[in-house]
């Protein structure tokens, strides 16, 4: 069964599950409506999964990955399937990206480039399909050989912001290394990705080899994650989630990569240039809506920087286009639901209790249009001590704490002091001190004067920031597994003097 997009926007959606080859219908008993950010108003609604499904999903991916099918095909076969898939992706991409749009209030202009970095995500392991190498070791009277083994069936849980391309890095790694997956997108933001399954049956995908179905992360993401023949597990998503997915791999050792929360700090140096350095933490504190778990959301700067700074960065943040996030012209859509909405409102009121100031935005957008979605405008805290709620809790929304050092050691200590540890920001136009700065600061990935990571870059997070690396050449490690082999060249001679 499928239904109508809103508006002019004619993409079908997909409500049903993708398991074993076959389209169902989901048999919980249940109903979960999905819900338009924008208006609140309902897209369609989907029954998730039971248990029995996921069930069959596993056992599907399992006896596919056991399959001579399977097993047979190269490196560079699979390497050839994701290919496809980036051809696909590209095809379709209005498709999709008007999906993510209405699904998650990402402007259109930004989810065209989650579905081109999508694609660029498949053909950037597609290239690694066929060089997964082991090591040669001449040990005299024998020899060892190792292999980069597939674990088998991984099971991928996605969350809600940015999910095709959050989807799409994991996927593409773990089949690159020869691995078949279940997939649970969120049951609030599953469109596109169950739209994905349509293109993973085009490509050529061996039946059963990709499932994805979808459901709570407290059923179906548990049922997942527990059952005995899921061999690995990718998360991306809350701390407080990864730590119940940790407690749910522990009878069946089962290993995780986890990329989580954070509360990524922004060090802006006095040597910079005053443009970019506005422009950048404009980018690193407000870019989708700050719904990422890399945002720089606590900017720590200079004292006699600081009101002159604030003050630029406020009139330009307050200058970024709302509006529908399928018109192209919008450049912050609204937060991803009403309950998230309240809750950040509510936190910075906390903030502002506890001392800080509000500088700009702090409450809900009520202007005419916009007033029944989840708008809320870019927020400036002012007045943050490294105490506050607001500084050492990650809102995941549009809110920038600011907070005045006295010298980079200063800095670099409040910068570390957090439980999180994802990533940070350097702005600074010495490429020594930066350099300095990025090395003494616990974090998984440092940007200097830039933001955003590629394919490319290894990601992922130190301290209660995550388990992993996604992306680049480290992710290859992540979904294979060694096998060490060893050779006897001589004639064997017993232990035992019997």
């Amino acid at each position: 069964m499928t239904v109508t997009a809103l508006a002019d926007n004619k993409a079908d959606i997909e409500v049903r599950h993708y398991i074993n080859g076959e389209w169902t219908d989901g048999d919980s008993g249940s109903s979960t409506p999905i819900l338009n950010p924008f208006n609140n108003k309902e897209i369609c609604s989907i029954s998730p999964a039971s248990s029995d499904q996921v069930d069959q999903a596993v056992k599907a991916a399992h006896a596919s990955f056991r399959s001579k099918e399977w097993q047979g095909m190269t490196g560079r076969e699979r390497g050839k399937l994701l290919m496809r898939v980036a051809e696909l992706l590209r095809r379709d991409l209005e498709t999709f990206a008007t999906l993510e749009t209405m699904d998650t209030g990402i402007p259109i202009r930004e989810t065209r480039m989650e579905v081109s970095t999508s694609a660029l995500h498949m053909e950037y392991f597609a290239g690694f399909a066929g060089k997964i190498e082991g090591r040669y070791q001449d040990l005299g009277s024998r020899y060892n050989f190792t292999r980069r083994e597939p674990f088998g069936v991984i099971g991928q849980i996605v969350p809600w912001n940015t999910p095709l391309k959050l989807m799409a890095r994991g996927f593409a790694a773990a089949v690159a290394c020869g691995n078949t997956m279940v997939i649970k997108p969120s049951i609030v933001a599953p469109l596109s990705i169950l739209r994905f399954a349509k293109i993973i049956d085009e490509a050529g995908f061996p039946k059963g080899s990709i499932s994805i179905l979808t459901g709570s992360g407290r059923t179906v993401g548990k049922d997942i994650v527990e059952h005995p023949s899921v061999r690995k597990v990718i998360f991306t998503g809350g701390t407080e989630g990864g730590l119940e997915i940790l407690r749910q791999c522990v009878p069946t050792v089962t290993p995780a990569v986890l990329e989580l929360g954070g509360k990524g700090p922004i060090i802006v140096c006095e040597d910079i240039d005053w443009a970019e350095a506005i422009d950048g933490v404009l980018t690193q504190a407000f870019a989708r809506k700050a719904e990422v778990c890399f945002a720089g959301t606590r900017l720590l700067i200079p004292q006699k920087m600081h009101d002159k700074f604030v003050a630029d960065l406020a009139a330009k943040a307050a200058r970024i286009p709302m509006g529908n996030p399928l018109d192209g012209k919008t450049q912050l859509g609204p937060l991803m639901t009403a309950d998230r909405l309240a809750s950040i409102a509510s936190d910075v009121k906390a903030a502002e209790a506890a001392g800080a100031t509000i500088y700009c935005g702090g409450s809900k957008v009520t202007t005419p249009g916009l007033e029944d979605g989840n708008f809320f405008p870019p927020t400036i805290l002012t007045n943050v001590t490294p105490d506050m709620a607001a500084s050492r809790e990650e809102l995941f929304g549009p809110v920038l704490c600011v907070t005045t050092y006295k010298d980079l050691d200063d800095a670099v200590s409040m910068a570390n002091d957090s439980e999180f540890g994802l990533a940070s920001y350097v702005w600074s136009n010495d490429i020594r001190k930066s350099s300095r700065l990025a090395n003494r600061l616990e974090s998984g990935n440092v940007f200097i004067n830039a933001y955003g990571y590629q394919s490319e870059i290894p990601f992922g997070g130190y301290k209660m920031s995550g388990i992993g690396r996604e992306h680049g050449a480290e992710a290859m490690h992540e979904y294979t597994q060694v096998k060490s082999i060893t050779v006897g060249m001589e004639r064997f001679q017993s232990r035992f003097d019997i």
